[in-house]
C-alpha cells in the first residue's frame, strides 16, 4: 500500500515540477542561499556535504559556498561515494546527468556539520519523498550530520508514508522559511 501511495505523491510532485522555469528555480536557490547565510547552523558549519541541482530542484551551490569544505555524492552503481569539491570546475556530468565529482576525487568521509539532502517531496515531520532509488536513504543511514531538506514550498506535503528504510531530516529548507522537523535534533533553528 504505501509504494502505491508514494507513487501517486511522486506524479503529483513531478507535474508540479516540470512545470517550473528556470527563472523560478534560479531565484528559489538565491532565496534559500540567503537564508542559509543568515541561520545559525550554517554559519557555525565547516563542512558541508551539498548536492548539484537537478533542473528541477533548488541549486543551492550558485554562487558556490565560501568558507566551508564541499563534499558531494558520486553514484557508483547502487552506491553513493562522497568526494571533496574544491571548485564547480572540478564537477562533471554523471550517471543521471547530474554534475559530480571525477571519480579521482578526494574521497570523503560520510560526516559533515550540515548535509543538504534534495528531493521530489517532504512533509514537516521531516520525512522525505526521493526519486525511488533509495541513494539518499542509503547514504543517510550512515551519515553522521545535520540533516537538512531543500525543496519549493508547493511540494511540502501534509503527509508522507514512511517505510523503515526512510530516513528523516532534522530541518526543510524552502525559499521562504526553515522548518524543524523536531525529530532527531535538538539544535536551535534560529535566523539571524
Amino acid at each position: 500500500m504505501i509504494p502505491e501511495q508514494k507513487q501517486s505523491l511522486r506524479a503529483e510532485a513531478r507535474r508540479f515540477l516540470l512545470g517550473l522555469d528556470s527563472d523560478r528555480r534560479r531565484v528559489a536557490g538565491q532565496k534559500i542561499l540567503s537564508l542559509l547565510n543568515r541561520w545559525d547552523s550554517w554559519l557555525a558549519a565547516r563542512t558541508v556535504c551539498a548536492f548539484s541541482a537537478l533542473p528541477s530542484e533548488p541549486d543551492v551551490l550558485t554562487p558556490w559556498p565560501q568558507g566551508k569544505r564541499i563534499i558531494l555524492p558520486r553514484v557508483a552503481g547502487s552506491s553513493v561515494s562522497l568526494h571533496a569539491v574544491e571548485t564547480p570546475a572540478e564537477l562533471v556530468e554523471g550517471r543521471f546527468g547530474i554534475l559530480e565529482p571525477t571519480p579521482n576525487a578526494p574521497i570523503a568521509e560520510a560526516k559533515a556539520d550540515i548535509i543538504l539532502v534534495p528531493g521530489l517531496a517532504f512533509d514537516r515531520s521531516g520525512i522525505r519523498l526521493g526519486r525511488g532509488g533509495g541513494y539518499y536513504d542509503r547514504l543517510l543511514s550512515e551519515f553522521d550530520g545535520l540533516r537538512v531538506g531543500v525543496c519549493f514550498e508547493e511540494v511540502l506535503f501534509e503527509r508522507i508514508p514512511a517505510e523503515l528504510h526512510d530516513e528523516r531530516m532534522d530541518f526543510l529548507m524552502t525559499p521562504s522559511e526553515i522548518i524543524s522537523c523536531g525529530t532527531r535534533n535538538m539544535q536551535r533553528d534560529s535566523v539571524e
